[in-house]
């Protein structure tokens, strides 16, 4: 048995633990988190009217009992879209979050508990990894590929193999040489085992921290990416398409452009201040999820 293994009423305790420091520490952040989960995971099945259908008619509609938030200049529902786009900007933190967290995780895990070449090779590849910009890693990819979510995500994912990758390597040079792995190690345990078993559900927290704040980065770089064209194309929703389409018409509806920068700022903010509280929290001796 590993040595690092908790009964689920002890995981329950902890996992408790975390959700009633985020209450006291920053009930915003859990709010606002939670609020975009809600609207990624049943807005578009709640949305009011349809995401894609246009009505010229009712183009740059201000807000009304119809439609809560007004309409866009094609004139679709500007409440249904943000739910829609919500659903985008999650999916581009998952994408970003598992390519960048399994890919770095596994390196940094593998460079700080094995040491030597190793770690030598690992670290100079993630420095390879952090010499590109994020913006033409995306381009080079779309331009090979076509422009989507998946594809414009790929490139912020590999963007974010290095912080991964770094994290859990520190935390690997610190737990390689601790008493229960020496243990382990005195029962015979394999070395990848060993990494799996022991060293891995250690670094739980910290990682959990990157993943915050990478996946903040994530919607910002989607939002980004599709203003310029290169993530979702249109009609999907997404927040930088609504914010391109808003943009000829700040003097005529600009609460078209007001609601959709509220919505991703929001997010955001949240998961940077989820962020902070989790560092601060996972920071304290003992502390583990």
């Amino acid at each position: 048995m590993s040595a690092t293994a908790t009964s689920p009423g002890r995981e329950r305790r902890r996992q408790a633990g975390v959700l009633g420091f985020l209450i006291r520490r920053s009930p915003v952040a859990l709010a606002l988190v939670a609020l975009f989960l809600l609207a990624a995971s049943i807005g578009p099945i709640v949305a009011p009217h349809s995401m894609t259908d246009t009505n010229l008619a009712m183009a740059l509609q201000g807000p009304s009992a119809e439609h809560w938030l007004g309409t866009d200049p094609l004139g679709r529902d500007v409440l249904s879209r943000l739910l829609g786009a919500s659903r985008v900007a999650a999916q581009a933190f998952l994408i970003v979050v598992l390519l960048g967290g399994v890919i770095g995780t596994t390196l940094g895990l593998i460079a700080g508990g094995r040491g030597g070449i190793v770690d030598l090779l690992v670290s100079r590849i993630t420095e390879i990894l952090q010499g590109f910009p994020t913006i033409l890693v995306a381009i080079v990819i779309v331009a090979l590929l076509s422009p989507s979510l998946t594809n414009a995500m790929i490139a912020v994912g590999l963007a974010a193999v290095p912080d991964f990758a770094r994290v859990s390597r520190s935390v690997a040079i610190q737990l390689r040489d601790r008493e229960f792995v020496d243990a382990a190690r005195g029962l015979g345990a394999s070395e990848l085992r060993i990494l799996w078993s022991e060293i891995l559900p250690n670094m739980i927290g910290p990682l959990v921290v990157v993943a915050s704040f990478d996946g903040a980065q994530a919607v910002l770089w989607e939002a980004s990416l599709s203003f310029l064209g290169l993530g979702v194309q249109p009609p999907a929703p997404s927040f930088g398409s609504m914010l391109r389409e808003a943009q000829s018409f700040l003097a005529i509806q600009p609460s078209l452009a007001i609601v959709v920068g509220l919505a991703v700022s929001g997010f955001i903010l949240g998961l940077n201040l989820l962020g902070d509280a989790l560092g601060e929290y996972f920071q304290k001796p003992g502390r583990n999820i």
